[in-house]
Formats: C-alpha cells, structure tokens, sequence
C-alpha cells in the first residue's frame, strides 16, 4: 500500500514538473515530443506503455540546442518501474544519469540486473552546472 501511494506522488510530481517546464521549452517541443512518442511508444528499458516520457539524455536546460535532437532523447516511463525517475535521473529529478543509455541497453538484455543498475545511477547522478562551467557531482 504504501508503495503504491509512494508512487502515484512521484508520478504526479513528474507531471507537475513537465508541466512546470512547458513555458521554458521551444514551441516545437509539443510536435517533437508527440511524434517521438507515436514512433517510440514503449520505455527503452521495460518496455512499459504506462505513464510514458520522452527523455533527454543531456538535460535541455544545459544543451538548449539538443532539445529538438532526436539522438539526444529516448523515452522512459513512469511506470510501476519509474523508470525515467530512477535510471533517467538516479532517483533524483534535480538529477541526470550520464550513463543513460548504456543502463538502458544493460536492462534490455539483463532485466535481472536492475537493482545494481538503479544503485549505478545513483552513483552516476550529475547535478548541473557549476558557475565556473564545471560539472557539480553529488
């Protein structure tokens, strides 16, 4: 039970924080994001319908000109498995996974290895930028 409403927080959370992002983005994101998801209707790592999100591997707000990018996005869910959440972002949203796309691809062909995989994006997790350029790891 609690795990449940745990989830549905962190689900409406996620909605609030798409939403929240709309005014930030380039008013093709709507036709991008649509079109990503017509093609690409299943999560990269569970194959889940449920909740789905187009994800950008390097965070838009740090690379403006990749938010359009094709190569710079695969979709995740929400899903009972919260995958954008917990491998997009190493539980954190504040958060980005560097090694997206490599524990993506792991999960595909090893779902079994999922928990080692979630503690390695925690670990992986980058937190923005520093004002010296660099990059803050936390």
């Amino acid at each position: 039970m609690l795990k449940t409403v745990r989830h549905w927080f962190r689900v409406r959370a996620a909605v609030r924080r798409e939403k929240k992002k709309e005014k930030a983005r380039s008013p093709l994101w709507t036709a991008f994001r649509d079109g990503w998801k017509a093609v690409h209707p299943r999560c990269a790592t569970c194959g889940s319908e449920d909740h789905i999100q187009v994800h950008h591997v390097v965070p838009f707000h740090l690379e403006p000109s990749k938010e359009l990018d094709a190569h710079n996005v695969l979709t995740l869910c929400m899903g009972p498995n919260e995958c954008h959440l917990r491998i997009g972002h190493g539980d954190d949203f504040r958060a980005f996974n560097p090694h997206v796309r490599a524990h993506v691809a792991l999960l595909v062909h090893a779902p079994n290895v999922r928990p080692e995989v979630e503690v390695d994006a925690k670990k992986a997790r980058v937190y923005g930028l520093t004002k010296t350029g660099g990059v803050r790891i936390l």
